[in-house]
């Protein structure tokens, strides 16, 4: 893969650091994790450079455009869940060092090349509080929380994600709407 796949991927490990039991190659994609309990034990990290902001078509975005290894322009393909191991969608800016984490099983199917967005708000405060939530309304009915934080959050906010894959819970933190 690319350095910047290499980039995303220390930037997502260095943060867990003792509790990483075992990775694949920083240089795979998606990137496999086994940590230490009481952490999530088995993952599969589909990560993504946070782009957009001021200065792009939408500016109150920021997005993170969806693509699967192997996955031919315009076709659609679907995050791997196989060999009990919870997909993680992430997203990574490294000037704000913020990770967005979405529920990758409300997003079986996509475009390679399409995108994934959360309000600038919402990485904003994750920036300047640590952690912010999103409430993001789907075509498909269901309202996606979508987690943002910072590194030393990262940890707490993935033991988020898995809990509240598949359904939605008041969250702690500061949550805009989409």
């Amino acid at each position: 893969m690319s350095a910047i796949t290499t980039d995303l991927h220390m930037a997502f490990l260095r943060p867990l650091g003792s509790a990483v039991l075992r990775h694949s190659s920083t240089d795979d994609k998606p990137l496999s994790v086994d940590l230490a309990l009481p952490n999530p034990p088995r993952l599969r990290v589909y990560m993504y450079t946070l782009v957009g902001g001021v200065g792009t078509v939408r500016p109150n975005e920021y997005k993170a455009v969806l693509r699967v290894p192997r996955q031919p322009v315009g076709a659609y393909d679907s995050f791997d869940h196989s060999d009990d191991r919870l997909a993680l969608l992430v997203g990574y800016r490294a000037d704000l060092d913020v990770f967005v984490l979405w529920d990758a099983s409300l997003h079986p199917r996509f475009k390679n090349g399409g995108n994934i967005q959360v309000r600038d708000t919402t990485v904003h405060a994750a920036a300047s509080l640590g952690r912010a939530e999103q409430r993001r309304p789907l075509s498909s009915g269901i309202t996606e929380i979508v987690i943002a934080c910072q590194s030393w959050n990262l940890a707490s906010a993935i033991d988020d994600r898995v809990a509240w894959t598949g359904g939605v819970r008041e969250g702690q933190w500061a949550t805009s709407q989409n």
